[in-house]
Formats: C-alpha cells, structure tokens, sequence
C-alpha cells in the first residue's frame, strides 16, 4: 500500500518532467526507431553519401542532380533498396550532406555501400534525433516567451517528443519534415517578438525544405501586414532561399525534368479534390486557405497577448485544414504535433480535455494512416534492421497487409479519419479566441504518461505483426 501510495502521489504531482521520464521516452522511441528502415529512409541515406560523391567523383556539386541520377542507375542494376529520384529543393540536400561526412569517410574506407549495414543506416536516420531535440527545446523557448510557466513549458516539449506521430512517422518511418522544424519554430519565436525581418528569414529557409511552411507563413504575414504590395514582396522575400538555391543548376537536363514532373504530380494531387460550384469545380485546399487567409487579413491584432495566441493557433489550423483537404502522404501529418503540443499548455485550464481529445484524435489518424496506407509502414521495412537482428527472419513474414485485412482496420479506415478530424476540430473549438487560460493548478504528469504508452502502443503494430509472424506465419501461409 505504501509503495501504491508513492505512486499514485509522484503521477500526480506537479513537478516538471523528470530526467528518468525523459530516458524512459528515449528507450520508447528507440524501439520504433531501430525497427524499422522505410524505402525513403534508405533513399536519403543515399543522398548523405551521394553530397559528398558528387563533390569528389561527379564534376562538383552543380551536376549534384545529374550524379544523383547516375547512382539512382546503380543501385537500381544492383537490386539496391532506396532507389528512388532526387525530387528536393538543393537545401534538403545541404543539410544530409553536413551529417553525412562521417558516413561518407566511412564508407570510401570500409568499401561497404551505405545502406548495406544496420550502423550506417541508423547513423543516417539519427539526423532525426538532434533534429527532434533541437525542435523540442525550441517549443519550450517559445512557450516560456508566450508567458507559460516553466513547468508547462517542459511538459509541451515532453508532449511534443511522445506525440503519436513522432513515434510513428519520424521513430517508423524517417521522414524529412521534422528538419525543418527548428526554422519554422525559430520563425515564430521572432514572430511573437515583432521582428519581421527574422521571421521572414527563418520561415524562407524552412520552405526550401517543403511548401507547407508558406501556408503558415501567408497567414501570419497577413495579420500584421496590410499593404498589398508589401504581402507581394514579403512573400516572394520568402521564397528567395529557395529560388536562390537552384538558380545555379542546370534547367535542362534529365535531371531536372524528372523533378518537375514530380512536382507537377504532387500539384495535381494537391489541387485535386473540388468544390462543386454553379458552372465549375474549384480546388478544396484553396477555398478553405483563402477563407483563413481573408480572416488573418481583416482581422486587427489588439494587444500581445494575441499576438502570441494566434503565432501558434494559427499554424495549428493551416496545417490542419491544409491536410485534410486533399490526398497527402501519412506522414506529413507530423507538422500538427509541436502546434498541438503548444496549445495544450498554454491553454491548460482545459488540458484535461485536450489532451484527451488530441490522444483520441492522433490514435484515429494512425490506425487511419495504418488501414490506408499500409505499405508505408510495412513489416519488410524490418529487414537489415534491429527486429532481424534480435530474432532472425521469420520463414513466413506475415505481411502488415494481410493483419489489416483480418483486423478491418482497411474497411474502418475512413471511420478512423472520422475521428481524428472531429477530435483536431474540437481541440481547436476549446482553444477558440478568447477562451484560452492559464492555470498553474494543472496536473500534466498523469496524462502525459497515458498518453505515452498509448501512442508507443499504437507504434508498435508493425513490430507486433513482425513478431507475430514467428509463431503464426507457417500457420498462415498453409491455409
């Protein structure tokens, strides 16, 4: 009774985060994160050493693309995983290149290629890790700056790094988003702080990575700038990184037309559910960011206060709204965690509900996520890493395919997106202007840690379907 006792008073306490709660998420995060190796994973591991390639053996970094697309040739006539085009803007490319010296050096001296090997593989994906650090110390900078106590300013970095998605799109699968985290983040903390010019310049190198900061960053421009002229210029001063980067390569090459090709198809993806009109159809993504863009232009910013509100709700609604209007990829899903991460503690006299609300929503999205777009988190994703390394290869892999199809997850799918939206849609309602409060009498610990083992949970079906097939596979491929 004693020790139940202790229990039950350390889960409530008000305490910060502990260094031992932060250990024991570690561990967590590594078990998805050894796991399991995705196709683009493999992909950028290549770019890593490809930087460095082109440098050295392809002509310099100006034929970057041209040599990319060469090796793209080899490690496809070699049956080599990661195959895949070089579709990024040229900074993406910059920032696997710093962190992929060491594995390049490795490589050239061991003769081994780069994804050959569990070490290297996990060195590349570890990218991810000082990105997620970097990330989560930035929402407590920004939180502590929008006048949240220290304490709760901890608790959204530690709701930020056991989010559900985290586990799952960064820990499973190794998505590139996440670096460009920092600078979106860095953006806002000057946004909050008045100074434009800074914000300009951080939110211009986030959307070298992706498009997607640009759709937070029109909106907030808009709040505080009401000259048209300027909102042109402002916004094209945000593209400038991106422009700048690629103005040095070649146009006309091979190279290139790939690229355009698949930005063209992301585009028609991106434009492609409409809105049924009088004589037309109009693009679903555009209506709903014009409407939050007309509002962010008309509305007047009275006070601090609000500036600091709308710098994270914002976001939270672009990216929402943005996401569910047309058919993306599962993990982009990411940007909403530090947003939501964010409004949860500054509008903590209802944190109760919202995290129970978030919880409910992000598990909806990934069993939505695991229903409909299985192959992204596939069991073969497993081979070479640590789940083969620890127990061998089952004789039959039972393939995350066919334990969708026994469990319905693929028929519930739609349902399950259901719940997400109507869960986002409410945390959001709670956090409407004018009913966001402060309370320094809220407990978090308890929840937080619910939470965690839900979502580490719910990461944990592929491993649990790979495990699976040991006892259960000979069993299935006889029937």
């Amino acid at each position: 009774m004693r020790l139940l006792r202790k229990i039950y008073d350390k889960v409530n306490d008000k305490q910060a985060p502990l260094w031992g709660e932060y250990l024991i998420l570690f561990i967590l995060f590594l078990i998805p994160f050894v796991s399991m190796m995705y196709g683009d994973m493999k992909a950028f591991t290549h770019y890593e050493v490809n930087f460095w390639g082109s440098i050295f053996k392809g002509g310099g970094l100006k034929n970057f693309y041209e040599y990319g697309n060469e090796m793209l040739a080899v490690y496809r006539a070699n049956g080599i995983g990661g195959a895949y085009e070089l579709i990024y803007d040229f900074p993406v490319y910059i920032v696997f290149g710093i962190w992929g010296l060491p594995l390049y050096l490795f490589c050239i001296a061991t003769g081994i290629e780069e994804t050959s090997s569990i070490g290297t593989m996990l060195y590349a994906k570890s990218i991810y890790i000082v990105a997620l650090g970097i990330t989560a110390y930035l929402i407590y900078v920004i939180c502590k700056n929008i006048k949240i106590n220290q304490i709760n300013s901890k608790w959204a970095s530690y709701l930020f790094l056991s989010s559900a998605v985290v586990f799952v799109e960064i820990g499973l699968v190794g998505q590139l988003d996440v670096l460009a985290f920092p600078f979106i983040l860095l953006g806002l903390y000057y946004y909050q702080n008045k100074e434009y010019i800074k914000f300009i310049i951080y939110f211009s190198i986030a959307v070298s990575f992706k498009l997607f900061p640009l759709f937070i960053f029109i909106p907030l421009l808009l709040l505080y700038e009401k000259n048209i002229i300027k909102i042109m210029y402002k916004t094209i001063l945000a593209l400038s990184f991106t422009i700048i980067a690629g103005i040095w390569f070649p146009q006309n090459t091979m190279a290139a037309d790939v690229k355009n090709d698949i930005r063209n198809h992301f585009f028609e993806a991106f434009l492609g559910n409409k809105l049924p009109l009088y004589n037309c159809a109009v693009p679903l993504v555009i209506v709903l960011f014009g409407v939050i863009c007309v509002y962010c232009y008309v509305k007047q910013i009275e006070n601090q206060e609000e500036q600091y509100y709308y710098s994270i709700m914002i976001p939270l609604v672009v990216m929402f709204v943005v996401l569910v209007s047309f058919d993306s990829n599962p993990y982009w899903f990411v940007y909403l965690s530090p947003f939501l991460a964010m409004i949860m503690v500054y509008n903590s006299s209802k944190f109760h509900l919202l995290i129970l609300f978030e919880s409910i929503g992000m598990t909806g999205l990934i069993l939505n996520q695991f229903g409909g777009n299985y192959w992204v988190y596939e069991t073969s994703w497993a081979e070479g890493m640590a789940l083969e390394y620890l127990f061998g290869k089952p004789e039959y892999l039972i393939p995350l395919e066919v334990f969708i199809g026994y469990t319905r997850l693929d028929f519930f799918s739609s349902s399950f997106f259901a719940v997400f939206i109507v869960c986002v849609s409410t945390v959001i309602y709670l956090s409407g202007p004018k009913m966001c409060k402060q309370s320094e009498d809220v407990v978090v610990r308890k929840y937080a840690l619910a939470r965690l083992l839900l979502n580490i949970g719910v990461a944990m079906i592929p491993i649990f379907v790979y495990l699976l097939s040991f006892p259960l596979g000979n069993y299935l491929m006889n029937r």
